[in-house]
C-alpha cells in the first residue's frame, strides 16, 4: 500500500513538472471544431482518455472474473456444506456402529462366550461359528457367487521373558486387533497368546495383505505395560482360505490354518504363511 502511494505521488509530481515546462499553445482541429490549449494539457488529457478507455475495455473481463469467483465461492460453500453433512453422517454411523458393537460384546459377555483376559470370543467356539457360516453360505442357490471363507491364526509371544504378566500383553494385542480389523472380521483368543480371525470375501492375495497389515500393526505398536515398558514381540501368522465355501468344512479349514501357522513358525520370526484349503 505504501509503495502504491509513493508511486502515485511520483507520477503526479512528474505530470506537474511536465505541465509547467510545456506551456506553448497548440491548435487542435476536429471536424469543424478548433481548440487551443497548452501542449501539456493536451498530452495529459490524451493520457487520461487512454486510461479511461483501457479501464472501460477491462470492465467486461473484471465482471466475468467476479462472476466466476462468486460462482466458485458458492460451489465451495456448497461442497463444504456437503462435506460437513457427510462427516456428521459418518460420525453418527461410527457412533451407531460402536454402540452396536458394545451391545454385541455385552450380550456375548452375558452369554459367557468371551475370553475374560482379552475380551475376544473364546477360540474353542471358532469351529462351530465357521460351520454355521458355511452352512448359511451353502444354502445359497448361486454357488458361483459364494464369497471365499478364510481363517487367520496369530501366535504372539514376547521376545524376552522378563517376569511381567503375559495377560497385560495379550489384552493389548487383542485391543490392537480390534482397532485394525475390518468390520466383517470376527476375532478369537485362547487367552494364551493364540489369536484367530475369520473373514468372508477376501481372496488369497488380499488375505495375505490383511494378515501382514494386522501383524505390522502389532509389531509397530506393541502393547505398553502399566509400568510404561514396551514389550518386543514375535508375531507369526498362518492362514487358510477356501475359495469355494460349498466344498469345505470348518475342521479342514482350521486344520489348514494350523498347518500354515506351524510352517510360519518354522521359517523364522514374524513370518506370514497362507495356504489354500481343499
Amino acid at each position: 500500500m505504501r509503495l502504491y502511494v509513493i508511486s502515485a505521488l511520483l507520477i503526479a509530481f512528474l505530470a506537474i513538472l511536465f505541465a509547467l515546462q510545456n506551456t506553448n499553445l497548440v491548435t487542435i482541429e476536429l471536424f469543424v471544431w478548433q481548440y487551443q490549449q497548452s501542449l501539456a494539457l493536451i498530452l495529459l488529457g490524451t493520457l487520461a482518455i487512454g486510461v479511461i478507455v483501457g479501464l472501460l475495455v477491462s470492465v467486461p473481463a473484471v465482471i466475468r472474473r467476479n462472476v466466476r469467483v462468486s460462482r466458485l465461492q458458492k460451489q465451495t460453500e456448497s461442497l463444504s456444506q456437503q462435506v460437513e453433512e457427510r462427516s456428521q453422517a459418518v460420525q453418527t454411523e461410527a457412533q451407531n456402529t460402536t454402540l452396536v458393537q458394545q451391545n454385541h460384546e455385552e450380550l456375548l459377555r452375558l452369554l459367557g462366550v468371551l475370553d475374560p483376559m482379552t475380551g475376544l470370543i473364546r477360540q474353542e467356539l471358532m469351529p462351530k461359528a465357521i460351520a454355521t457360516q458355511l452352512a448359511h453360505h451353502q444354502k445359497q442357490t448361486d454357488k458361483a457367487q459364494l464369497p471365499p471363507i478364510s481363517v487367520l491364526l496369530f501366535k504372539a509371544l514376547p521376545v524376552i521373558e522378563d517376569g511381567y504378566p503375559l495377560s497385560e500383553m495379550f489384552a493389548g494385542v487383542a485391543t490392537i486387533l480390534r482397532q485394525q480389523g475390518e468390520t466383517n472380521t470376527w476375532f478369537y483368543s485362547d487367552g494364551q497368546g493364540r489369536f484367530a480371525a475369520t473373514n468372508a470375501g477376501l481372496d488369497q492375495k488380499a488375505l495375505t495383505k490383511y494378515g501382514e497389515a494386522l501383524q505390522a500393526a502389532i509389531l509397530e505398536s506393541p502393547p505398553v505395560l502399566p509400568s510404561g515398558k514396551t514389550m518386543e514381540l514375535d508375531v507369526s501368522v498362518g492362514g487358510a482360505i477356501a475359495e469355494s465355501a460349498a466344498a469345505i468344512d470348518s475342521d479342514t479349514l482350521v486344520q489348514t490354518a494350523e498347518q500354515a501357522l506351524d510352517q510360519a513358525l518354522q521359517r523364522g520370526r514374524n513370518r506370514v504363511r497362507i495356504l489354500q484349503a481343499s
